[in-house]
């Protein structure tokens, strides 16, 4: 891993790199016309566009998984970015009123000449948080779905009901993909963290798991099962 203008940057496979910011990381993909930048971390200001200049010459479009800060922060440099309609509410009550935002909606292909990237929308986390999924390459960008890390499910707009139902669809598709490229803790991780993070969900919804303080001061309960964390 390099470091440039404070963040870390891995190549993760040709075309594709893991940029982080300790905390997050996005990660920007190229095809043969153009690259597209899945989120854009925290930290706002235009660091992030000129770190992206120096990995790619192309156009560059960015596309956020969901509203949250942490994804959303260094959008400045790209221009007007992809988010699902059931996440503007959200995105311009945070700071963003007078951006445009262009819709994306569930089964939307995103073309990057030679590479595509499908649209598939996952509600729970937050009500509009989409993946993409590159079929060609088996790789599913996740969001904040997936993490060795934790996974915020709780305050307004999650639901853990929800984000059930978009793990077991996620899971329908697993023939589609073999690499999960997550935004918090590590970047990549097997398709068993599908099941183990269902597990850990249901067991969570049965009330079958036993909550203990969060890490840091959080209105919630952090909840633990096979290396899945749940904020609840």
């Amino acid at each position: 891993m390099t470091t440039n203008n404070g963040f870390g940057v891995n190549q993760l496979a040709e075309g594709l790199w893991a940029i982080d910011e300790g905390m997050v990381c996005c990660f920007l993909i190229c095809g043969e016309d153009r690259a597209l930048l899945i989120d854009s971390c925290i930290s706002t200001g235009t660091a992030l566009s000129e770190l992206v200049k120096t990995l790619t010459d192309k156009p560059v479009e960015l596309v956020f998984t969901h509203s949250d800060r942490d994804h959303t922060g260094g959008q400045d440099g790209f221009g007007t970015a992809l988010l699902h309609p059931s996440e503007f509410q959200n995105y311009f009550s945070k700071g963003n009123e007078d951006r445009l935002v262009k819709t994306v909606w569930e089964g939307d292909l995103i073309d990057l000449g030679g590479r595509n990237l499908e649209v598939v929308l996952v509600p729970g986390h937050t009500p509009g948080s989409i993946a993409l999924l590159e079929r060609e390459e088996g790789w599913l960008f996740s969001g904040d779905v997936f993490s060795d890390y934790w996974i915020h499910l709780f305050g307004a707009g999650r639901s853990l009901v929800a984000f059930i139902e978009s793990l077991k669809k996620l899971e329908s598709m697993s023939d589609s993909y073999d690499v999960i490229h997550a935004c918090h803790g590590s970047s990549t991780l097997g398709k068993e963290w599908v099941s183990k993070t269902i597990r850990a969900a249901e067991k969570l919804l049965a009330g079958e798991l036993e909550g203990k303080d969060p890490p840091r001061a959080m209105p919630c309960k952090a909840y633990s099962h096979e290396g899945v964390t749940l904020l609840y």
